[in-house]
């Protein structure tokens, strides 16, 4: 359970405060490792369940994720020059 500062601070965070770069950047490696080349389509489906749920607020935070996920590029291969 959080407390005093920690509490406050986490719920202004959900509340407004967008995520951070580094946040999509995560969210977008930890997607695309669990889904593959399907992560993208798994994205689009969760936004679609927020738009349907009367979320739109985090719809943006998912649209940046898509986006991230197109930027990964290939993963990287064990071949070295």
């Amino acid at each position: 359970m959080l407390r005093g500062g920690a509490f406050s601070r986490f719920r202004h965070y959900h509340r407004g405060m967008p995520a951070s770069d580094l946040d999509i950047h995560r969210a977008a490696h930890q997607w695309a490792a669990q889904h593959g080349d399907d992560a993208v389509a798994k994205v689009r489906e969760t936004v679609e369940i927020m738009r349907q749920g009367g979320a739109p607020e985090g719809t943006d935070t998912w649209l940046r994720i898509i986006v991230a996920i197109g930027m990964l590029g290939p993963p990287p291969t064990d071949s070295r020059h």
